[in-house]
């Protein structure tokens, strides 16, 4: 592939762990990639984007964002020639599935295996470990760094909550859950872990019309698993396209201020964990956010400049307030928080590519 177009969500329901893609695409030479909320992902998909991708979140709030025409112009997009690349939440997306709003978009024919049939999760249970769905609950056995198998070759990446496959009956396998290591963190019993996770599918690929889908349940992207990250390019079919050339670096001094207000503030949440949505939120992910910024600022206008620095004001003023037990008051503020990272790192690679 000489050039890809890739669009990237970043909209209601995304977390941190688009940053990681972007992350990964500049340090590729890939810079045909936008980072863009509903509507503009949308636009793009019918506009001449190659590849869409859905990273993770909450899965739940990204199919309701989704729901109807997202759904049907995703689905368009794809039977006309497109790939989607599913990650994580985004995986979960086009299971089977006869709970709304995700059956609306039932377009592979692998079922999730994680799922416990047998019991509801109590009202007190981590959302880390197991998540209602329906009548049934989204389990998550084992958490962070995993072993995997493509072809023979094993290597490490993390899982956060991504699905772990049953045994496809039409589409096909790309890679395996090979076992657990030390660094393994097993959030239910570990006999429950080892009779899930080895020898299940990782990711597969599935056929819908003229294009096709691939999903993924770790974060084969994550930037400290350099192994992985090659491997996920390469299943992809992704190649370098060329040496980008540094945007000009433009000095915004309040900027900056507020960038290095805005991470004093989210250190002083300490060990805190927020809901948003059926989401846990920690400050470790506010902090990826912020970096994410941090790294790409210096490429903005002064109009647009500001206009972050007047968002991330409002975001640290909000955590500022937050108390300790009362966690509904902080979406909007994540929220905020995500479409502003959104905005810097998509005008970032605006400015990489040249079309800005």
């Amino acid at each position: 592939m000489e050039s890809t177009s890739v669009a990237v969500y970043a909209g209601p329901g995304s977390s941190h762990s688009w940053t990681w893609l972007a992350n990964l695409f500049e340090r590729a030479g890939i810079l045909e990639a936008r980072f863009l909320d509903l509507g503009g992902f949308l636009r793009s998909l019918s506009s001449g984007a190659d590849v869409a991708v859905v990273s993770g979140g909450d899965g739940f709030s990204i199919a309701a964002s989704f729901q109807g025409s997202g759904f049907r112009g995703l689905g368009d997009f794809i039977s006309d020639g497109g790939k989607y690349i599913g990650i994580c939440a985004g995986a979960y997306l086009p299971l089977p599935s006869s709970i709304g709003p995700f059956s609306e978009f039932n377009l592979s024919c692998t079922k999730v295996g994680n799922i416990d049939r047998k019991s509801i999760i109590e009202s007190d249970t981590p959302l880390r470990i197991a998540v209602s769905y329906g009548s049934c609950s989204l389990v998550h056995p084992v958490r962070g760094e995993v072993e995997l198998d493509l072809r023979g070759e094993r290597f490490l990446a993390p899982l956060y909550g991504g699905p772990i496959f049953k045994e496809p009956t039409e589409d096909d396998v790309l890679l395996r859950y090979y076992g657990l290591t030390e660094n393994s963190e097993v959030q239910m019993s570990r006999s429950y872990a080892e009779n899930m996770l080895p020898g299940r599918p990782a990711a597969v690929r599935c056929i819908h019309g003229s294009g096709e889908l691939m999903l993924f349940g770790p974060h084969l992207e994550h930037p400290r698993y350099a192994r992985a990250n090659a491997l996920f390019l390469e299943i992809l079919g992704m190649r370098p396209t060329r040496t980008p050339s540094a945007p000009e670096d433009r000095y915004h001094p309040k900027l900056r201020k507020t960038l290095a207000d805005l991470k004093v503030a989210i250190l002083g949440l300490e060990n805190r964990s927020f809901v948003v949505g059926k989401k846990v939120w920690d400050g470790s992910r506010y902090l990826e956010l912020v970096g994410a910024m941090d790294k790409r600022a210096h490429a903005l206008d002064e109009g647009s400049a500001s206009e972050l620095s007047e968002s991330l004001s409002r975001v640290r003023e909000d955590l500022l307030r937050t108390k300790i037990g009362v966690e509904s008051d902080i979406d909007a503020t994540t929220q905020l928080l995500v479409e502003s990272a959104r905005v810097c790192v998509d005008s970032y690679f605006q400015a990489l590519s040249g079309s800005r």
